[in-house]
């Protein structure tokens, strides 16, 4: 019966760790980006930047997908253990 939970909560842990770590990496070339003058560089430091903030996205939408099952799971064990009273 818990065995559906422990595997989302599992999910979305992995999913938050993900998260972190993009996040982690868009610090740093937010910081590169301001402390480079170079034009060509900055394009190239801009374009990395752009594409983990759409990874972002989709990261974060996986994880309200997950968040959303989570929580389904959980109402339905709720509602079981409220019919069964």
């Amino acid at each position: 019966m818990d065995e559906p939970i422990i595997e989302v909560s599992k999910e979305l842990i992995a999913a938050n760790y993900e998260i972190d770590e993009v996040a982690k990496q868009w610090t740093v070339l937010k910081q590169e980006y301001r402390s480079t003058e170079e034009p060509t560089l900055r394009a190239e430091i801009k374009e990395k930047w752009d594409n983990l903030e759409k990874k972002m996205k989709q990261l974060e939408m996986n994880r309200r997908k997950i968040i959303e099952r989570k929580e389904e799971i959980e109402f339905n064990n709720r509602w079981k253990g409220w019919k069964k009273s």
